[in-house]
């Protein structure tokens, strides 16, 4: 039973660096935090920032009408908050741990002594804000241009390359997705993510196999996705 890697250059909501947090691992202090521990609250400034050794952190906010919206997934080797910290800025969103995380913590005296010091840190850290904001570049352009049945396939197929393991010639996604998480990643009604969900199941794309979504054919999938554009 194979894992898939992330395609070269893609830029997804999940967050982690290819170049790896190793030189920045050793800057600061390892704490454990439970899930549901708010990190830090929308317009607050950090006293740290944050690289993720284990477990699992969102980034979002709230719309008007108190909807959960979430722009990142942060797992392992990934950076929070070092653009706030660095720059004394507020935190645009909330960081929320959503299964139980080791995080090692960096304070802002550590981390600009460090990048003076060794350019590999700064290309670390660059590389983190450049990730983040690709992918949120991306995010526009896709809720710009594309329909909420070609986004929820997109989402499926980011979800296939970081948790999908080969399963009878299926890609099974080994990580849970409610309707409700694809509709606060997607910022979409419930109501249009069960809608389209239902139609790829309808269509033979798609399965649950204990609980678990399945992709029934990888191609065909990214084929119907495709006529979606």
């Amino acid at each position: 039973m194979g894992t898939f890697e992330p395609e070269e250059n893609s830029f997804s909501r999940i967050i982690h660096l290819q170049r790896g947090t190793g030189r920045l691992e050793s800057l600061g202090e390892t704490r454990t935090f439970e899930r549901n521990k708010i990190l830090i609250r929308q317009w607050e400034k950090p006293w740290y920032c944050y690289v993720v050794k284990s477990g699992k952190v969102v980034a979002c906010d709230f719309t008007a009408n108190g909807e959960e919206r979430v722009y990142h997934v942060h797992e392992k080797d990934s950076v929070l908050l070092e653009e706030s910290l660095l720059f004394g800025w507020e935190s645009r969103v909330e960081l929320k741990v959503i299964r139980k995380a080791e995080l090692i913590c960096i304070t802002r005296a550590s981390l600009m002594q460090a990048i003076q010091e060794d350019p590999e840190i700064a290309m670390d850290v660059i590389q983190s804000v450049s990730v983040k904001f690709m992918g949120a570049m991306d995010q526009l352009r896709h809720a710009n241009q594309y329909g909420a049945e070609w986004r929820i396939c997109d989402l499926l197929l980011d979800y296939a390359e970081y948790y999908g393991t080969d399963y009878d010639g299926k890609i099974l996604i080994r990580e849970k997705l409610s309707q409700q998480v694809m509709s606060n990643l997607l910022g979409i009604n419930r109501i249009t993510t069960v809608r389209a969900i239902k139609n790829l199941k309808e269509m033979g794309l798609l399965e649950n196999i204990n609980g678990f979504y399945c992709i029934r054919d990888k191609k065909l999938l990214r084929r119907h996705q495709s006529r979606l554009e």
